[in-house]
């Protein structure tokens, strides 16, 4: 289970970091991009949210016996996810947050109920053939990478 612990710790963390890092960004800001070629903070929060929903989440419970819930391609998910913000009428920023919060704790508990060993089976997903090891790792550098960018739009506004 040492595979599993360092997991949730992983997964714990970096959803604390990413979410005090939004916490810094003054909220007359967290809707403006901080540059031309980047998402507010905002969107990246709601971004994140969604993958935990609608990826991450519904990917692992297929190593608990979920069925696979993943539909369609890459790009059909971003189109959605565009639409998604784009019909948003108020993106509250603490009612994501929380949502956020609640997604990545579901994938932690559910880390609870797996082995090591399991965590090394390979399954058709997203990106292929891969083992959950391979998904928690590719959430977890999700989450690291907008982290980078939320404290960089932080930054870039001192």
């Amino acid at each position: 289970m040492q595979l599993v612990t360092k997991f949730q710790e992983r997964l714990r963390m970096s959803a604390d970091e990413f979410l005090w890092a939004v916490s810094l960004v003054p909220h007359e800001r967290l809707f403006l991009a901080p540059r031309e070629d980047k998402w507010p903070v905002a969107r990246l929060l709601f971004h994140l949210t969604l993958y935990e929903k609608t990826i991450a989440l519904p990917t692992m419970c297929q190593w608990s016996g979920g069925a696979k819930s993943i539909v369609g391609t890459q790009e059909e998910g971003e189109a959605r996810e565009n639409q998604a913000w784009n019909e948003g009428q108020d993106h509250e920023i603490a009612a994501l947050s929380e949502e956020f919060k609640a997604g990545r704790a579901e994938q932690i508990a559910l880390l609870a109920e797996l082995t090591d060993e399991r965590l090394q089976e390979r399954l058709p997903v997203l990106w292929g053939e891969r083992s959950l090891q391979w998904v928690l790792t590719k959430t977890y550098q999700h989450t690291l990478e907008h982290t980078d960018e939320v404290l960089r739009a932080y930054l870039w506004w001192k």
